[in-house]
This record gives C-alpha cells, sequence and structure tokens, in this order.
C-alpha cells in the first residue's frame, strides 16, 4: 500500500493516533480520580457513563486507533530493518536498544489488553469501587500494574517527544514539559493502590 511506504505520512498518522490514546488517557484519569471521592460518587459516574452512547463509541475508537497504530509501528520498523538491502543500523530511540524500546511497546499493549479483559469481563461492576478495592489488596496485582504504569511512561515520554518533532516542533523545547506530564500521569494513577492500603 502506498500509505505504509509513505514514511512521514504514515508517521503522522500513527502519531495522530497516539494523541487519541493520549486524550482518552487523560479522561480515563480524571475519571479515576472520582476514587478519591468515595464509592457511591465512583460507582456511579461509571454505571451512568457506561449507559451513554460515548461509551461505545470510545470503545470502537480505541481498538481501532489502537490496531492502527500497531500495525503502522510494526510495518515501520520490518521497513527499516532492511535499508538498501542491508541491517537497518540506526539507534533506537537515542540509543536505546531496539529490544529494550519493543520490549517496553509490547509490555505497555499486553497490559492494555490484560487491563480491558479485566475491567469488562472479570470485576463486578455492580460495585467498582469495592472490585478496584479489592483488586489492589492482591500483591500480584501492584506486580502486574507496576510494570503497566512502568512501560506507560517510558512509552507516553518517547511519545511526547517525537510527536512534536512529527509536527515539525522542536521536542528539545519540550523535554521539561514531557516528563512533567509523565511524573503527573504516573503519580496520580499510583495514587488509587495508594489509597486503597492506607
Amino acid at each position: 500500500m502506498n500509505f505504509f511506504n509513505n514514511a512521514t505520512t504514515s508517521k503522522k498518522w500513527m502519531a495522530t493516533a497516539g494523541l487519541v490514546w493520549l486524550l482518552y488517557l487523560v479522561f480515563h484519569l480524571l475519571s479515576l480520580m472520582n476514587f478519591h471521592s468515595g464509592k457511591v460518587a465512583f460507582n456511579d459516574f461509571y454505571q451512568w457513563f457506561a449507559q451513554t452512547p460515548v461509551y461505545s463509541f470510545m470503545i470502537v475508537l480505541l481498538v481501532a486507533t489502537l490496531s492502527f497504530h500497531v500495525i503502522v509501528a510494526v510495518s515501520r520498523q520490518l521497513k527499516n530493518n532492511v535499508s538498501a538491502g542491508t541491517r537497518y543500523k540506526k539507534t533506537y530511540p537515542k540509543a536505546i536498544p531496539r529490544v529494550i524500546a519493543w520490549g517496553g511497546a509490547s509490555t505497555l499493549f499486553a497490559f492494555i489488553i490484560f487491563h480491558f479483559i479485566q475491567m469488562t469481563l472479570l470485576i463486578d461492576k455492580a460495585d467498582l469501587y469495592q472490585s478496584i478495592t479489592l483488586m489492589f489488596s492482591n500483591p500480584l496485582m501492584w506486580l502486574i500494574y507496576g510494570l503497566g504504569l512502568l512501560a506507560l511512561g517510558a512509552h507516553l515520554h518517547h511519545g511526547l517527544t517525537n510527536v512534536l518533532q512529527t509536527f515539525g516542533l522542536s521536542s528539545k523545547h519540550h523535554h521539561g514539559v514531557a516528563i512533567a506530564i509523565v511524573l503527573a500521569v504516573i503519580g496520580s494513577f499510583i495514587s488509587i493502590p495508594v489509597s486503597v492500603i492506607l
């Protein structure tokens, strides 16, 4: 396909799909902060939101953009692996070994799938607050979510700095902002399980 052969176009659309997920991440984080308001407020919001047309649309959009993002990323990497008939030697990214970068991305992808299945099929939606409380009473869940947040933080930092370059902005001037956003996001997510054990 010409689309996948056009590196600039495919990279911009991949970045756009990533931005959709960033917007969702912000929404998800803000809605989760409702956990600190107590059981009734938290459960009422999610039970209401699950009944709205926006919820179904959001699920379809997220599945579509994640699939697109992954397909384009893998396609670009496969094309980069062979350049003019020889192995691609460029470091990726910024001297980070490719196996580590892709290991982190794969961990994040696996965590997203696990989290989606867990939240849609394996918990009691009638009392989501209690389900989350029980979930984070299990040390294994701390390990799984800890790895997920580490992968999210690394991928988010990489994405925020590179998306600026993709759209023609200098990432160097925004490096500190990207780090601050990552720390704010990770810290906010961590506040949920921490509140469970305190």
